[in-house]
C-alpha cells in the first residue's frame, strides 16, 4: 500500500488533484493507494501528528506557513517523496532547500496539461524507486533513522547487538543503529545470521571459531561476541550444517 497526502488551500483544487492522482496511480501501478486530501493547515498537521505512514505528499505552497509544513513533513518522514505546487510569487530559495528536498515542482498558475504531465512523472519516478528499493532489500539491510536511509549489504554485517533499547549493526569499521527488536530484524535477514545470545546475533560468513568453554564466538578481524548456554545447541547445529553443506532448515 502507498499512502499519499494532498494539501492545497483551495479545496476544489485539492480534490481535483486527488481525483487525477487516483486515476494516474491506477494506470501506473497495481498497488493500493491510500489517499488523504486536505484544504486547511490544521487538518494536515493533525494527520502528521498522528504518526501514520506516509510515502508521497503533494503540497500547495502559497506562503511561509506552507514552507513550515514542508519542513515538518520532512522532519517526520525522511524518505517521503514530495511534489510542490508553488505560487510563482514565492522565491524558490524558500522551498528548494536541503531541509525540504522536493522531488518535483509545479508552478502556479499552471495549465491542466502541465499538471497531468508533472503529476504523472512524479508518480512514475516514485513507483520506480519503490521497485528498486524492494529489489535492494533482498540483498541489503535498509536502515532508516534521523540521519537518513542507508543500505548495508548483508555480506558486510559481522554481528547485530541489542543495546540501550536499540539495534546496533556492526560492519568492519563502523556501527549503525536504529530502534527495533532483535526478533523483528532477524526476520528480515537471511539464515546465515545466527542468534548466539539474548542480545547478539552473528553472520556465519564471518565466523572464525567458536570456543564453547569460553562462551565466545570469534569472528574475523578480531571481533568476538558472547555465546550463552541457551543458544549453544543452535550454534553447534548451524556450524554442523555449514561444514556438511546442509545449511539451516
Amino acid at each position: 500500500m502507498v499512502t499519499m497526502i494532498i494539501y492545497g488551500p483551495r479545496r476544489r483544487e485539492a480534490e481535483s488533484f486527488g481525483r487525477l492522482a487516483r486515476d494516474l496511480f491506477a494506470w501506473l501501478s497495481e498497488e493500493e493507494l491510500q489517499l488523504h486530501c486536505f484544504s486547511t493547515l490544521d487538518t494536515v498537521r493533525t494527520f502528521l501528528e498522528q504518526g501514520g505512514l506516509l510515502d508521497l505528499a503533494c503540497v500547495g505552497v502559497t506562503g511561509r506557513e506552507e514552507i513550515a509544513l514542508l519542513r515538518q513533513i520532512r522532519g517526520r518522514y525522511a524518505q517521503a517523496e514530495m511534489l510542490l505546487v508553488a505560487d510563482a510569487g514565492i522565491s524558490p530559495m524558500e522551498y528548494l532547500t536541503p531541509a525540504v528536498r522536493a522531488a518535483s515542482l509545479l508552478l502556479y498558475p499552471y495549465q491542466e496539461k502541465q499538471r497531468e504531465q508533472v503529476l504523472r512523472g512524479f508518480l512514475r519516478s516514485c513507483l520506480q524507486n519503490r521497485l528498486q528499493d524492494a529489489a535492494m532489500e533482498k540483498e541489503y539491510l535498509v536502515i532508516e533513522n534521523r540521519a537518513g536511509r542507508t543500505a548495508i549489504p548483508y555480506s558486510q554485517i559481522y554481528y547485530i547487538e541489542v543495546r540501550e533499547r536499540k539495534i546496533f549493526i556492526r560492519i568492519r569499521s563502523k556501527e549503525y543503529s536504529k530502534y527495533d527488536s532483535m526478533e523483528h530484524i532477524l526476520g528480515q535477514l537471511p539464515d546465515v545470521f545466527v542468534r548466539c545470545h539474548r542480545s547478539f546475533a552473528f553472520n556465519m560468513q564471518h565466523l572464525d571459531r567458536v570456543r564453547l568453554s569460553e562462551n565466545t564466538v570469534y569472528l574475523e578481524h578480531g571481533m568476538m561476541v558472547p555465546l550463552s548456554r541457551s543458544y549453544k545447541s543452535a550454534v553447534k547445529e548451524c556450524m554442523y550444517g555449514r561444514h556438511t553443506g546442509q545449511g539451516r532448515r
